[in-house]
């Protein structure tokens, strides 16, 4: 790839797209300096971005049904602007992994102040030590709601979260067996919430102390010890890297890079930075394929490129988009999260992003940077201002070039280019 292409190739793997003009300023300074810049915006002076919930009424658990309901687009609607509109993309980027991986769902914990108070937690502990992060996680309200961890008693131990904590959060398949499971359980008996305020407490009267094994590791009996025998199994840092790969660099990469990278990372201190960094340089290496976009990822890139008023208008049509797609945030359909590549392409989810195309290119102002390349036709500078200067596939050019009506038509068609929907 050339300096340009890797670094457009960065800030869709580890953002949402480019803004306009971005390209041309981190052009500039190289991909090496921008990955730099990107996974650690604290060390190079980047603003700050805001909380996005800051201001926004999430109600309490008095509230009543249409106020819960008028929460809950609150912050849905509060959240993509600051996909859409953040100066950090990376962060943003990475509270949005964690929620698709550690997984909690409003159609569950039914509170989004809740929800918003995991997200934050994402946000602030993402970047650092996932046992640091499994553990906050293990006793945060929205997750001891949504896998029943308030119900795990030592009179009543509830698998639940237990199972997920290894399945699909930390471990993967077939590196624990049952009795883990119900160890790991009794050792996390406990934990409460408090019903008005969400405060987690510890029960200790609920609480089964009975020293486990688990993992192979005698003398586990509480969350602590649970964290930090999943921390040291070889399969966490290994699974992790693993899940990492397949979101920065897609599918098919080639087992030695998860190696070298799996080993770095638990060298590391499991230190997701370091990780997140690795897998980076890996890409602009040429490690990886082309991966679909997930609904979430491609609007909001498109809403970043435009250049639009991030406006009730435009946040409403992307709202429907996400909704007609399949992928609203905060509303994951299972404990596993979306589904991730071709689950994509599927006939009412791509119908949904034309829609949205469509729309869009009848909003850009003609005498702006895209209105105006799309007066003139030209389709390749086109590419590059929506954060693809490799151009067009040989197939969608020919399509662009071809398309016939007024500039909004041409603009419609580039947003709704397969090539758009490819990372």
């Amino acid at each position: 790839m050339e300096e340009r292409e890797k670094v457009a190739w960065l800030h869709r793997r580890l953002g949402f797209g480019v803004m306009p003009g971005l390209l041309d300023e981190h052009e500039s300074l190289g991909a090496a300096a921008v990955l730099d810049l990107l996974v650690d915006p604290d060390g190079h002076a980047q603003p700050v971005a805001p909380d996005p919930w800051a201001g926004v009424d999430l109600a309490g658990a008095d509230a009543e049904p249409e106020a819960l309901r008028t929460a809950r687009r609150a912050a849905i609607t509060a959240w993509v602007t600051a996909m859409v509109t953040t100066p950090r993309p990376t962060h943003e980027w990475l509270r949005w992994f964690w929620h698709g991986h550690l997984v909690s769902s409003l159609d569950v914990v039914k509170y989004p102040s809740a929800l918003v108070r995991q997200l934050r937690l994402y946000a602030d502990l993402g970047w650092g030590d996932t046992p640091t992060l499994v553990r906050a996680m293990s006793v945060d309200a929205a997750m001891l709601r949504y896998l029943d961890g308030v119900s795990n008693t030592r009179d009543a131990v509830n698998e639940n979260f237990g199972r997920e904590l290894l399945e699909l959060f930390t471990l993967g398949v077939g590196a624990f067996d049952e009795v883990d499971v119900r160890a790991g359980a009794t050792a996390l008996t406990g934990w409460t919430i408090d019903r008005t305020t969400f405060e987690v407490r510890f029960a200790e009267r609920a609480h089964d102390d009975t020293p486990q094994r688990y993992l192979g590791v005698d003398g586990v009996h509480d969350l602590d010890t649970v964290v930090a025998a999943i921390a040291v199994q070889p399969a966490h840092a290994r699974f992790l890297t693993r899940v990492l790969a397949a979101e920065i660099l897609g599918d098919g990469v080639d087992p030695a890079v998860i190696a070298a990278r799996s080993a770095e990372f638990a060298a590391s201190g499991l230190d997701v930075r370091t990780l997140v960094r690795g897998l980076a340089a890996d890409g602009l290496d040429g490690a990886g394929s082309t991966k679909v976009l997930a609904p979430v990822p491609w609007a909001v890139g498109l809403a970043r490129a435009s250049g639009l008023e991030v406006d009730a208008p435009l946040l409403g049509v992307v709202g429907r988009t996400l909704i007609a797609s399949g992928q609203l945030p905060m509303l994951p359909p299972n404990v596993g999260g979306w589904p991730a590549g071709g689950a994509w392409l599927s006939t009412s989810t791509t119908l949904a992003r034309l829609n949205f195309a469509t729309w869009l290119g009848a909003k850009i102002p003609l005498d702006g940077p895209l209105g105006a390349l799309a007066v003139a036709g030209d389709v390749d500078a086109m590419a590059d201002a929506l954060g693809h200067p490799e151009g067009w596939s040989a197939t969608t050019r020919a399509a662009l070039a071809n398309t016939t009506g007024p500039p909004a038509a041409l603009l419609a068609a580039a947003f709704g280019a397969p090539d758009l929907m490819l990372a």
